[in-house]
């Protein structure tokens, strides 16, 4: 029953760190999937904002410290909106027709940008490392289009005072749905890093005497150990390719 006991631990230790390292590897422990959503009319009027978290103590949240790197000349909210609603101006003033969404990727952060119903802008601000899916982008749309239909006298008023309250409690529901939509995308995430890793592990068992034995038969004059090390050289630069290629097609 120890032996048991024993192993069990074991791997629940090994299954502990390939998450970890599963959220490391996306820099899912620093940058949330989705760190936040700005609702805007099309002139670029900031109108609701979801972030993952809040900073109460220097009002500003995560789409903001990700934008800067400190806490100095801060920009706002409604210059981003305005910067994107220009896309859509520069369409309309040329024969880009139907624009429906943009994307704008960098090494640490990515956005997309969906035009809803003429009238509204959904910017999403992303680690660049966070790949949604086409059920992913519907559940982001189909929750903002919820909003936007069903209080659209709110947002059509944003600037009156009860707009506002409404706005407020819209915003603090939709902070604890974008908190579960990213909770629910890293888990998913691990679970799948782990099966990859899992499947290349066994996939380069099964490689591993097919090299030795090739080297073996090549390098006959060789020592055993150099055969050993250059073995594990190439077992590992296989492993390392093949799990970059299953990232890239995923």
């Amino acid at each position: 029953m120890k032996s048991i006991a024993d192993k069990k631990r074991k791997n629940n230790l090994i299954d502990y760190r390939q998450i970890n390292i599963a959220s490391y590897s996306c820099n899912f422990n620093k940058i949330p999937p989705i760190i936040g959503i700005i609702t805007a009319d099309q002139f670029g009027n900031t109108i609701m904002i979801y972030e993952h978290s809040h900073d109460e103590k220097n009002n500003y949240g995560p789409i903001i410290s990700y934008l800067k790197e400190d806490d100095k000349n801060l920009i706002e909210l409604d210059l981003i909106s305005m910067y994107f609603s220009s896309f859509k101006i520069f369409a309309g003033q040329t024969n880009i027709q139907n624009l429906s969404h943009l994307e704008i990727h960098g090494s640490n952060i990515k956005v997309q940008i969906f035009f809803l119903f003429d009238k509204y802008m959904i910017i999403v601000f992303l680690n660049s490392n966070t790949q949604l899916n086409s059920k992913d982008n519907k559940e982001i749309i189909n929750f903002l289009k919820e909003k936007l239909t069903k209080h659209h006298h709110v947002f059509e008023k944003f600037n009156e005072p009860n707009s506002r309250k409404i706005l407020r409690m819209l915003e603090l529901k939709g902070r604890s749905w974008l908190k579960r939509f990213n909770s629910r995308y890293i888990m998913i995430h691990n679970e799948n890093y782990v099966k990859k890793d899992e499947i290349l592990e066994k996939l380069i068992e099964d490689l591993d005497p097919i090299i030795r034995t090739e080297l073996s038969e090549y390098l006959v004059h060789m020592p055993e150990h150099l055969i050993n090390d250059i073995t594990l050289e190439i077992r590992n630069k296989i492993q390392d390719k093949l799990f970059n290629q299953i990232n890239l097609i995923q």
